[in-house]
């Protein structure tokens, strides 16, 4: 798991060290703080890992590394030199994993290859995964079809690496009781299940059968996520990635799936999620001060660069941008009644 990142030069960050990651860690901050651009640099450097430990053609972790950058980012020309800040050189990225140390550098004529990577000599036993904001059930066969190409029309890879989780057989085995409680908690939510059928995803409710199309927004979402608890895609030594988990979900859902992430980071899974939700931050702030336990906050902040600051919210709740703007609205609300 995580332990420690130093992001240089990178994308619209000069400068980003973030130390004491938890079991789970939340990312805030206003719109164009770089959020997701944050999320996909952490997923592609643990799914790197992951590939480079299983593969089977000696491609080395700086390929790997490589193409993966290129596949998710899909920088202009597919140039990696593209995601090198503008006003900077040489980015520069280091991270610690499990104990292990990783780093790369590229300047800003770096073509698909990375020039400079140094990594632990160990290969990793672990799983990374990655839920982005955009639903695209709907859209799977279009993805796969083109995702090769480098080019795929508004989907990276992200999306094509999450289908091959999908479509993972569904284990008759018993999960583990903090999983098989996670999964309790969200199949009470609705009744069915996702299926895979010549080729595409439909949702199942007994009996019936419908196409994505006609599942509401919220149920995909929900129903994404059990199916890969199921299926055993997410387990113990999986860094989950979550972009805006509350999109389409009702606040009483938003609720239990907070809940759900909480039981499986006991479980063993390391969760990282962008968030623009009163709800998501409450709630979490919440679970950590009634079960004492630490997660971090990242919160990303416009200045002349962009600031990274971090809270433990076992603690409490810093002052932020989310928290500030409910209260403001809560204010507006009882200036409203006194007048009337």
């Amino acid at each position: 798991m995580f332990e420690y990142l130093l992001a240089e030069d990178f994308g619209i960050f000069s400068r980003l060290e973030w130390q004491n990651h938890q079991k789970i860690n939340i990312i805030i901050g206003d719109n164009d703080t770089g959020k997701t651009y944050l999320l996909k640099l952490l997923y592609c450097l643990a799914k790197s890992v992951e590939e480079y430990t299983i593969n089977l053609d000696d491609k080395s972790w700086k390929d790997t590394l490589s193409e993966k950058m290129v596949r998710v980012f899909q920088p202009n020309n597919l140039n990696l030199g593209e995601v090198v800040r503008k006003s900077g050189d040489l980015l520069n990225i280091k991270a610690l994993l499990q104990g292990d140390k990783y780093s790369c550098s590229f300047g800003k004529d770096t073509k698909q290859t990375i020039t400079e990577c140094e990594q632990s000599a160990n290969k990793l036993d672990l799983n990374a995964l990655y839920i982005p904001s955009k639903q695209f059930l709907n859209a799977v066969e279009t993805i796969a079809t083109f995702y090769k190409q480098l080019r795929v029309f508004g989907f990276d890879q992200t999306y094509q690496d999450l289908t091959d989780a999908l479509i993972v057989p569904t284990s008759t085995k018993k999960l583990d009781k903090p999983l098989e409680d996670a999964l309790d908690s969200l199949q009470n939510l609705f009744q069915g299940e996702l299926a895979l059928e010549e080729k595409r995803f439909i949702f199942q409710h007994g009996s019936e059968k419908y196409e994505m199309s006609q599942v509401a927004e919220g149920i995909k979402k929900i129903s994404l996520l059990t199916t890969l608890i199921r299926n055993g895609a997410i387990k113990k030594d999986t860094i989950l990635f979550i972009d805006e988990p509350e999109t389409s979900l009702h606040p009483r859902t938003i609720i239990t799936l907070c809940e759900t992430l909480f039981a499986l980071s006991q479980a063993g899974t390391q969760i990282y999620m962008a968030t623009h939700s009163y709800f998501v931050l409450k709630k979490i702030e919440l679970l950590a001060r009634k079960h004492q336990e630490s997660i971090q906050l990242c919160c990303l902040e416009k200045a002349e660069n962009i600031n990274a600051k971090f809270y433990d919210i076992k603690e409490g709740m810093p002052n932020n941008l989310i928290i500030d703007t409910s209260i403001k609205l809560y204010e507006e609300d009882v200036s409203l009644d006194i007048e009337a």
